[in-house]
């Protein structure tokens, strides 16, 4: 019984972290396709953090062999063109090595991204040049693939006015003086929108365009996901906090919702609705510990999945953009998971002082037996009789 509701409580957590829990319609499903390992691409750790995003990844990088490209393929990529338009939102394309790409496939990608209207982002390096002959990429801002060169040399963004407000935000929180360490040439398409573009090479950074009416809005961007300016590299972790941000407000305007109006709002909330997520599976791995040794953990383990009712309605006031709503509610929840905390460590510490009160029982009874055995035999030798001695006697 206690391990069903303690499971219980596990799934709910699972389910509140992904957001299921009434806000389904709200979120925005993502598909990842190619090199996009956590670590060299940004995607997975955003979508992974945001409330508002979920994704499935198609990881289809170099080095694959055609049969592990096909077998990631059978895993993950939607079996029909029906099931990928209804089951995503957006696509997202980071360097794929699609060699091994069925005919019908490509007819997907085609129909998903320019009759179904789902939006699109491209980061193509040099070794994708054969997009070049397929037919979805008609579908892109650029009208070259590869890229025109690709150059080791610091870099920032330069965000172009006049534009819709979907980055410019970003300027006063200083996203512009983050230096990056390399990028690419790209030439947008006559038509196509520029948003942004590198310093001091002056070359656009940035680029978005519909090729006709029914197609999803494609966008293109020059720097490959540089892992220095996406603070992606060990030694600029953290350079770029609002990056997060920026591919949410290009979400959101490719699919035609609301911008994020208030970014350091949205920040704070979601920092903490990622800060319960943390301490709810240390809570949790507490309880599944002391109840391994016999605790009695089902009022905890009810309390813990209590919560989740007030969290999912966090979630909600988070995916409507009432981001003070949301802060208010954590900050209660976060004290109720304090209190159930405190609890789970004073319940691990009684388990605790059991297992060493009876390992030193099972020890000072061990040592009393073994003391009180040799004492006799070696000291007290009670069971030891004296032996007695033949004499020999001379013969008369």
């Amino acid at each position: 019984m206690k391990r069903g509701i303690l499971v219980a409580a596990i799934v709910c957590s699972v389910f509140v972290s992904d957001g299921l829990a009434g806000t389904g319609e709200k979120r925005i499903s993502c598909f990842l396709l190619g090199s996009v390992t956590p670590g060299i691409c940004p995607l997975p750790h955003f979508f992974s953090e945001d409330p508002l995003f979920t994704y499935v990844a198609d990881w289809q990088p170099s080095g694959l062999t055609l049969e592990e490209r096909r077998k990631m393929d059978r895993l993950y990529y939607p079996r029909s063109k029906e099931m990928f338009s209804e089951k995503y939102d957006m696509v997202f394309f980071y360097d794929p090595r699609i060699d091994h790409f069925t005919t019908r496939q490509f007819a997907d990608l085609e129909y998903v991204c320019r009759e179904a209207g789902m939006p699109s982002l491209w980061a193509l390096s040099h070794g994708a040049e054969m997009w070049y002959t397929a037919t979805v990429f008609d579908v892109l801002p650029i009208s070259t693939i590869p890229l025109e060169g690709y150059f080791h040399r610091p870099w920032r963004v330069a965000f172009r006015e006049g534009r819709e407000p979907v980055f410019t935000p970003f300027v006063a929180l200083g996203m512009e003086s983050v230096v990056g360490e390399a990028y690419a040439g790209m030439e947008p398409r006559q038509g196509a929108v520029v948003w942004a573009d590198i310093e001091p090479a002056d070359t656009p950074w940035l680029a978005s365009w519909k090729v006709d009416l029914r197609a999803g809005l494609s966008w293109a961007t020059a720097d490959e996901f540089d892992v220095t300016w996406w603070g992606l590299a060990p030694e600029t972790r953290g350079s770029n906090p609002y990056a997060i941000d920026l591919i949410t407000n290009l979400v959101l305007y490719s699919l035609d919702r609301d911008l994020v109006q208030d970014i350091l709002a949205r920040r704070d909330a979601r920092s903490r609705i990622s800060t319960f997520r943390s301490k709810k599976l240390v809570v949790i791995a507490m309880l599944e510990w002391a109840d391994s040794f016999g605790a009695n953990t089902l009022s905890l383990s009810e309390a813990l999945t209590g919560l989740d009712g007030d969290v999912g309605v966090a979630l909600d006031y988070f995916l409507d953009q009432e981001y003070d709503a949301s802060i208010s509610l954590m900050d209660e929840v976060s004290l109720g998971l304090d209190s159930i905390a405190e609890q789970a460590v004073r319940l691990k510490d009684e388990a605790l002082f059991w297992v060493f009160v009876l390992e030193w029982l099972v020890v000072t009874s061990t040592a009393v037996i073994a003391g009180f055995v040799i004492w006799s035999l070696m000291i007290r030798r009670r069971i030891y009789r004296a032996v007695g001695t033949t004499r020999l006697q001379l013969a008369s």
